[in-house]
C-alpha cells in the first residue's frame, strides 16, 4: 500500500503515538480538527509501550542493534519521486530512529543444564535472551507497511488497527492472547463489582479482588492452542468458545523456580511487560480525565492493594488508612496517634500555615523532626507516603503527602490503581478517541522531512514516504525533534525488569505492590519498586514481573544492582542456594533518556515537542504538557470534552435541522420514525461509534481474540448503545 497516498492536508499532524501526543491527538480531533497520526515503529504507544515477552525480545535487539526499524526506507518510500517543495520552503531531516534507550544489559538465571544444551549459553549468560529472538525478528521484517484506517470494519487485519494494536503486547500483527474473565471489570477497578454504567469508575470501598476470581485454568490451559472455557462470573455458566479448538498431546511445563529457558517459551504471550510503567492516583487528574471524557471503558484497572517500604533489612508493609495503622504491628500504640494526628494536619496544611511557618524551604526531614515524629514514623512518611527524598523541601513534601491521602478510600486501602495488561492500553484508549472523531492512523510510517517556511519561519508540513503532507500545527514526540533544534541531554532514568518465581512478601491474596526502598549510602538516589503478578495480567500465574525505577546516575545496572541484590536471590553459577528471597529466572537493565524543555531550542512557533516518559510515579505531568499544548491551538475549547451519547448527537441534529421539513413530518408519522433511525439515524449512531460501526466491533474483536479487557456488562452495554 505504499502507492496509495494519504490525503494531502491537515490541521494537525502528530509523529509519536505515545501518551501525551495521544491525548492531544484525542483532544484535537474531538473539537473538529482534521488530525493524521503517524508512527514509525510497528506497535503503539512508542515509550510508553508494554509488550509481550516475544515482542520484547524483538524491541531489545532493535536498540542494541544498528538496525532501529526505521520508518521510510522499509515502506517502499525509495520507489517514488521525490516530491518537490514549494517555493519559499526548505526542508530539515528528522530522525529515522529513535536513541532514546541506552546501556541494555539482559542475563538469564533459567536451570543452566537443559539451557546449555539447547541453546548453548556462555559461562556468565550475558544477553543469553537475545540468541533466540533473531527468528522473531526475521518474521516481523517481512511485514509491509500498511495504512491503519480510523475505524476497520470487521477484517481481522491486524495492520489496521484502530487505537493501537488490539492488545498491551502492542503487536501490529499476531494479537496477545488473553484470557477471558469477567470477574475482571471493564472499567472500575478490578476489585469493584461490574456495572453498566457508561463511566464506571466510580466510588467505592469494597475489598480488592483476590487471586481466586482470576481463573486458574485460563492461564494453565495453552491459549495458542486452544481457546479456554470462560466461566461466566454473574451465572456461573460455562461459555464455550466458536472457535474450532486445536488439540495438541503435549503440556506447558510447570512454572517453578528450576524450569529452564525453553520451558518458559509457552509462556511469553502471556506477559504483558512495561518499558515505562506508571500507576494513576485514584482522585488523579487522568482518572478524571477519562471519566469526563466518556472514554474509560476502552480500559480497565486493578487497584494496587499494598504499600511496602524496606526498612531494618526486611519489607515491610505500610498502614495506609485508618484501619490499617491501628491494626499495624510495625509501630507502637503511642506512634499511631502521632502518625493519625500528623496525617490529619497534612489533608488541609494550606489552612495551617502557623504549623510549618518557617520550614518552607527547608529539609522535609526537619520538618518532621520538628513534629517530634520518630525515627520509625518519619521513615514511613518520606519514603512510603510523599515518595521523596528526606532533603526535599518541606511545601513539597507535604504536597506530596497530600496528594496521596487524596486518593485514598476512593478505590481501596491504597492511592492507586494500575491498568490491566500495562500503562501501554492508555495511549491507545486515547487513539481509539481520536479515530472515532476522524483521526486518521499510519504505523509504521514517520515524516523523513518538515518544511519551513522562508517568510515567518513556520512549519508548513511533513514529507513522508516521499509525500508532501501540509499541516498547520505539528506535535511531536521528542525522539523525532530534528538534530538541528536538539541539545545534548543529560538526564535519564535507570530502569530494571525482573521476572520472579515468587512474591517479595507473601501474603493470602496476590497483590499489586508498590515498594520504596531509600538509598543506603549518601549520594545515592531512592529505588521505586512496582510488582505485578497473574492478577494484572502482567505475568502467567506463578511469575512475578517487578520493575525498578531510579533517577540516573551512571549504568541502569550499576544503578539498580545494589537494590536487586537486597530484594532477590541470584542463582549463582556454583549453585542454586535456598534463599527466602524471590529467585530472579531473567532480568534486563536499560537506561531511557529525560529530555525536557531546556533540550530544544528555536523550534518553528507552531511545532510542539513533547516529553517522555520521566522519573514521575504517575501521568500528572504528561497530562499537564498535553493540557497546556492545545491550549495554545484551541484556546476557546475545552480540553477533551465529553464523547456524546449516540443518542444525543442524533436528537442534535434532528432537531438543528436548517429546513426544518423531514423532521417535523417525521415526528408526526410514526412509520417514518422507522424510516429515520433506519437511516440516517444509523450512520449518525454509527459515527457516534466508530465511523461504521467498526470502533464497536474492534472492541468485540478484542475480546474475541483474547487481547481486550472488557468485561461481559459493559460489552453488552455498548452493543445496546
Amino acid at each position: 500500500m505504499a502507492e496509495d497516498n494519504l490525503p494531502d492536508d491537515f490541521d494537525v499532524i502528530v509523529l509519536g503515538t505515545g501518551f501525551p501526543e495521544s491525548v492531544v491527538a484525542a483532544s484535537l480531533s474531538r473539537v473538529g480538527l482534521k488530525v493524521l497520526h503517524l508512527d514509525r515503529n510497528d506497535y503503539y504507544s512508542g515509550q510508553w509501550a508494554t509488550f509481550t515477552f516475544d515482542s520484547l525480545l524483538k524491541w531489545i535487539e532493535l536498540n542494541q542493534g544498528e538496525t532501529h526499524g526505521g520508518a521510510s526506507d522499509e515502506s517502499g518510500a525509495h520507489n517514488k519521486e521525490p516530491p518537490s517543495l514549494e517555493s519559499g520552503t526548505f526542508s530539515v531531516p528528522v530522525p529515522s530512529h529513535s536513541n532514546t534507550v541506552s546501556n541494555i544489559v539482559v542475563r538469564s538465571y533459567f536451570s543452566e543444564k537443559k539451557q546449555e544444551q539447547e541453546f548453548g549459553l556462555s559461562e556468565s549468560k550475558e544477553d543469553s535472551t537475545l540468541e533466540t529472538a533473531a527468528s522473531f525478528s526475521e518474521a516481523w521484517k517481512s511485514v509491509e507497511t500498511k495504512e491503519v484506517k480510523p475505524v476497520p470494519s470487521g477484517e481481522n487485519d491486524p495492520s489496521k488497527v484502530i487505537a493501537g494494536a488490539e492488545g498491551s503486547g502492542n503487536e501490529a500483527e499476531g494479537f496477545v492472547d488473553r484470557p477471558s474473565d469477567d470477574s475482571h471489570e471493564k472499567l472500575d477497578t478490578s476489585d469493584l463489582n461490574s456495572t453498566s454504567s457508561p463511566t464506571q469508575l466510580e466510588e467505592s470501598n469494597e475489598t480488592p479482588l483476590s487471586e481466586e476470581k482470576v481463573s486458574d485454568k485460563d492461564f494453565k490451559e495453552n491459549h495458542d492452542e486452544e481457546l479456554p472455557t470462560v466461566t461466566d462470573s454473574r451465572d456461573g455458566q460455562e461459555l464455550s468458545s466458536l472457535s474450532q479448538p486445536r488439540h495438541r498431546s503435549e503440556k506447558k511445563p510447570a512454572i517453578c523456580p528450576d524450569m529452564t529457558y525453553d520451558d518458559l517459551k509457552p509462556y511469553w504471550r502471556r506477559f504483558n511487560i512495561d518499558i515505562s510503567p506508571k500507576l494513576l492516583f485514584s482522585r488523579g487528574p487522568l482518572v478524571e480525565a477519562l471519566i469526563s471524557a466518556n472514554i474509560s471503558h476502552y480500559a480497565e484497572f486493578k487497584t494496587v492493594t499494598r504499600i511496602l517500604t524496606y526498612m531494618n533489612g526486611q519489607v515491610e508493609e505500610v498502614p495506609c488508612s485508618r484501619a490499617d495503622v491501628f491494626s499495624s504491628n510495625a509501630i507502637s500504640v503511642v506512634e499511631k496517634r502521632m502518625l493519625m494526628k500528623f496525617l490529619t494536619f497534612c489533608l488541609d496544611f494550606e489552612q495551617q500555615q502557623e504549623q510549618y511557618e518557617g520550614h518552607e524551604n527547608k529539609p522535609y526531614v526537619e520538618f518532621l523532626q520538628s513534629r517530634r515524629l520518630t525515627p520509625n514514623l518519619q521513615h514511613f512518611i518520606i519514603h512510603a507516603i510523599a515518595m521523596v527524598k528526606p532533603e526535599t523541601a518541606t511545601v513539597i513534601g507535604l504536597k506530596a503527602t497530600q496528594s496521596f491521602l487524596q486518593s485514598l478510600g476512593r478505590y481501596g486501602n491504597t492511592p492507586f490503581i494500575w491498568p490491566l495488561y500495562g500503562a501501554g492500553e492508555l495511549p491507545q484508549a486515547f487513539c481509539r478517541m481520536c479515530a472515532v472523531f476522524g483521526g486518521l492512523y499510519c504505523l509504521r510510517r514517520s515524516a523523513s522531512e518538515i518544511t519551513i517556511s522562508k517568510e515567518n519561519g513556520k512549519c508548513t508540513g511533513v514529507i513522508s514516504e516521499n509525500q508532501l503532507l501540509k499541516c498547520k500545527w505539528l506535535i511531536m514526540e521528542h525522539s523525532y525533534v530534528p538534530n538541528i533544534y536538539k541539545k545534548e541531554c543529560c538526564q535519564f532514568v535507570s530502569r530494571g525488569v525482573f521476572i520472579t518465581s515468587s512474591s517479595l512478601k507473601i501474603s493470602k491474596e496476590e497483590c499489586v505492590s508498590v515498594l520504596s526502598v531509600p538509598p543506603s549510602l549518601e549520594g545515592e538516589e531512592p529505588v521505586r519498586v512496582i510488582q505485578l503478578g497473574s492478577a494484572s495480567m502482567a505475568s502467567p500465574n506463578g511469575l512475578y514481573v517487578v520493575h525498578l525505577v531510579s533517577k540516573g546516575v551512571t549504568s541502569a545496572k550499576d544503578d539498580l544492582e545494589a537494590t536487586a541484590n537486597k530484594l532477590f536471590h541470584f542463582p549463582s553459577e556454583a549453585g542454586n542456594l535456598h534463599s527466602d528471597k524471590p529467585t530472579v529466572l531473567w532480568s534486563l537493565y536499560f537506561n531511557q533518556f529525560i529530555p525536557d524543555s531546556s533540550c530544544v531550542v528555536d523550534l518553528p512557533s507552531n511545532v510542539h515537542a513533547l516529553s517522555l516518559p520521566g522519573l514521575s510515579l504517575g501521568f500528572g505531568e504528561a497530562l499537564q504538557q498535553a493540557k497546556e499544548v492545545f491550549e495554545k491551538i484551541c484556546p476557546d475549547e475545552e480540553f477533551l470534552q465529553p464523547v456524546p451519547n449516540p443518542e444525543d448527537i442524533i436528537l442534535d441534529d434532528f432537531l438543528q435541522d436548517p429546513n426544518h421539513n423531514t423532521p417535523q413530518t417525521d415526528l408526526a408519522n410514526p412509520q417514518n420514525d422507522d424510516i429515520i433511525d433506519g437511516g440516517e439515524g444509523r450512520a449518525l449512531h454509527e459515527q457516534a461509534e466508530g465511523g461504521d460501526g467498526g470502533d464497536s466491533q474492534s472492541v468485540e474483536e478484542k475480546n474475541e481474540s483474547g487481547t481486550g479487557a472488557t468485561s461481559s456488562e459493559p460489552q453488552e452495554h455498548l452493543a445496546n448503545e
